[in-house]
């Protein structure tokens, strides 16, 4: 398993006790193309882990397959000491029902590059429909829990404006409170400020940092290094399908070990 560290992290790194995320040995394909080639990466309680990587690394598919949007082929994936998708019988991994895939599902929340909001609801609609039908809570209770991560993204004046009328930095604040409306143990963003113009990338990285600061265990495909050096506990470079190096980001910035990683950062910061 990748080792942990916490040299020059800005939240303590606890021990295997402490787990949240704990890949083991994942593989995944599409066809003949083998995209993740036995990944293994561990995640503890509260820990922001900062994940970099060339264009075609397997980052996004790697999210996709630890909220199980995406079904591995080989390995294992415990989210909070439970087993993503599968049961172990007699050594055998057996699928579970997609009800019961469901229910652990909806404790990983999910922020992509495109916002992916229903343009025909409003924002606090957006908000409340996954706890209504997924979590099951009575609308009202829905509604005060939808005002309330809107309100704590910055949105509080706008719980009826609908997507259209929002720019793109308040959209991504919708997703990522939609995400929090299911409160979720462990955030997964992939790239959430790519699709932003700059200016707007600020107001989406704050909501990132308060959450952070909070204790929310995140795992963020970014290459927003300012944040990275920042906020991050631990990076991890991947490339071809595996995780090639991780480290504080003291380490990883100034004493990378791996050429790849000193040649990927040398282009992008």
């Amino acid at each position: 398993m990748v080792a942990l560290s916490n040299d020059g992290g800005s939240h303590k790194v606890g021990n295997s006790s402490s787990l949240m995320l704990d890949v083991q040995g994942v593989h995944k394909s599409f066809g003949s193309l083998e995209v993740l080639r036995g990944v293994n990466l561990q995640v503890t309680k509260a820990e922001v882990l900062v994940l970099i990587g060339p264009s075609g690394s397997g980052k996004s598919t790697l999210l996709r397959c630890i909220n199980h949007l995406e079904k591995i082929d080989a390995g294992h994936i415990y989210i909070d000491g439970q087993l993503l998708g599968y049961r172990e019988v007699n050594s055998r991994l057996i699928e579970e029902p997609e009800a019961r895939v469901a229910r652990v599902r909806a404790t990983i929340g999910i922020v992509f590059q495109r916002f992916n909001l229903f343009p025909h609801l409003t924002a606090l609609g957006n908000v409340i429909e996954a706890p209504i039908h997924v979590r099951g809570l009575p609308r009202q209770r829905a509604v005060e829990e939808g005002v309330r991560v809107l309100e704590k993204v910055g949105l509080g004046e706008k719980l009826n404006v609908y997507p259209s009328q929002l720019s793109g930095g308040q959209q991504q604040r919708v997703a990522i409170a939609r995400a929090l409306a299911m409160q979720p143990k462990l955030m997964l963003f992939d790239e959430p400020t790519s699709a932003l113009d700059p200016e707007l990338v600020g107001e989406v990285l704050e909501v990132m940092r308060e959450l952070a600061g909070e204790g929310m265990t995140m795992v963020v495909v970014s290459h927003e290094m300012g944040f990275a050096r920042e906020v991050a506990d631990r990076m991890a470079l991947m490339d071809g399908g595996q995780i090639l190096e991780e480290g504080p980001p003291l380490q990883f910035f100034e004493a990378a070990q791996h050429e790849r990683t000193r040649t990927f950062l040398s282009k992008i910061l």
